[in-house]
């Protein structure tokens, strides 16, 4: 179980509201930063100062707990953040946590927590306009039986989850299959969901957290009744190491098929 503190800084972050994370630390609450050190600070109204300028400038932002441990008084935990700049780049950040507790807000951290960087694209997109109205399409892209009728790779069997996801959060199991493994199941959890517009979901071992890769469709109506369809696959998370050299999973190609096949699935 993540301990109280960490589990309402992680729930207070990802509400958006600088006040409620500042919430989370006393008043004199003292936070380093040993990477730069300049950085650092003492007192909890920088903490709303610091969150609203994050904010102002990832404002999606979402915050995941990786690892945690307790040390006598410490807490130590391993941290993910991501968001999207106004670029439209995916912004991601990962790190280390160690912190103490006093009266249960947070009253000492060292943060390390620092943006990613790679080599080489992170994802990739692709769009199509289809001829249907954007809630005929997301009723079939939130309904996982549906999933096989737009799967281009031929790894989709069938649909292990009998009803459609309805929210941030919920987990969806699909059967497949590909000739190097042979049969698995992959869990897949909901990470994006607003009502005909977006729908993201991130795939995972059952029972684990998702291996890092994210599907993400966005839905845009356009002036002449048809849905400008956007897929973006994106693998930034990914850091394992037996998968990175094999990293896109899903070519630009199939992603490209996909949009095809769902234009057929609501013609």
């Amino acid at each position: 179980m993540v301990p109280e503190a960490l589990e309402a800084l992680r729930v207070a972050i990802n509400s958006h509201v600088p006040e409620r994370i500042a919430g989370c630390f006393t008043d004199d609450y003292v936070a380093e930063r040993p990477l730069r050190p300049a950085e650092g600070f003492i007192g909890s109204d920088q903490v709303t100062a610091n969150w609203t300028k994050i904010l102002a400038g990832l404002p999606d932002l979402q915050a995941e707990i990786l690892r945690h441990a307790q040390n006598g008084d410490e807490l130590w935990s391993e941290w993910e953040m991501r968001g999207t700049a106004p670029t439209g780049a995916t912004v991601l950040l990962r790190g280390p946590v160690v912190l103490t507790t006093r009266e249960g807000r947070i009253a000492w951290a060292r943060f390390y927590l620092d943006p990613v960087t790679t080599d080489g694209p992170t994802h990739t997109t692709v769009s199509q306009a289809i001829d249907a109205p954007a809630e005929r399409i997301f009723a079939v892209l939130r309904d996982p039986r549906r999933h096989p009728d737009l799967d281009a790779t031929g790894f989709l069997r069938h649909a292990e989850t009998s009803h459609p996801v309805a929210a941030v959060g919920d987990t969806f199991v699909m059967a497949m299959h590909n000739d190097e493994i042979g049969d698995y199941r992959i869990e897949n959890h909901v990470v994006a969901f607003t009502e005909n517009r977006v729908l993201g979901w991130a795939p995972g071992q059952p029972g684990q957290r998702p291996a890092g890769h994210r599907f993400t469709w966005t839905l845009t109506p356009t002036d002449d009744g048809r849905t400008e369809v956007t897929q973006t696959y994106d693998w930034t998370a990914v850091t394992h190491p037996a998968g990175v050299p094999r990293l896109p999973v899903v070519s630009a190609e199939a992603l490209d098929a996909s949009l095809t096949l769902l234009a057929a699935a609501v013609a």
